[in-house]
């Protein structure tokens, strides 16, 4: 339970494990939809012919042509097209620092424990909302690099690295 007060100079991977089950309780998505529209002024590669049906308006010049909704046309006998609400995944990215510096702490547990928790509470957060989940976990001398990816095997690497690095801590700056 993440409710419990976390303990200890080290993780352990059995810890990381068991707060699989705390994650269920955490809403990592917004409850409310946003209502705006995120503008700018670089255009993307990707052209937002998403699957999700959203209305049906006149046909505009400029608009794809493939889009046109050609029952509509027919039946008011003037050109509508469809469209559709684009898609995007959005990766969780953790990122975890397990330097040196990341090793103090109070009476209760490490600075750098604490990252670990944390971390592995939004990983099994964002797997259980069906998100792709990828890691940069960083020690004094090394990284690893974990691309993100929607699986448990993804996320059990990211935890063998954060108690890997944790392991290797011995004493702060």
């Amino acid at each position: 339970d993440f409710r419990q007060p976390v303990q200890g100079a080290y993780v352990s991977l059995e810890q990381l494990l068991a707060l699989r089950f705390a994650a269920q309780e955490l809403q990592i998505t917004p409850k409310k939809q946003s209502r705006s529209q995120p503008n700018g002024g670089v255009r993307t590669r990707f052209r937002g012919r998403g699957m999700e049906f959203e209305e049906v308006r006149h046909y505009q010049a400029g608009d794809d042509i493939r889009s046109i909704d050609w029952r509509v046309t027919a039946r008011t006998q003037i050109p509508h097209t469809k469209l559709f609400r684009e898609e995007r995944e959005r990766p969780v990215i953790i990122m975890l620092d397990q330097r040196a510096s990341m090793f103090f702490g109070s009476q209760h547990c490490f600075k750098s424990v604490l990252a670990a928790h944390v971390a592995a509470l939004m990983g099994w957060a964002a797997l259980n909302n069906n998100d792709r989940v990828g890691a940069l976990v960083f020690g004094d001398t090394e990284a690893s690099d974990i691309r993100p990816k929607r699986s448990r095997h993804t996320l059990l690497s990211i935890l063998r690295a954060a108690q890997t690095f944790n392991g290797q801590l011995s004493s702060p700056l």
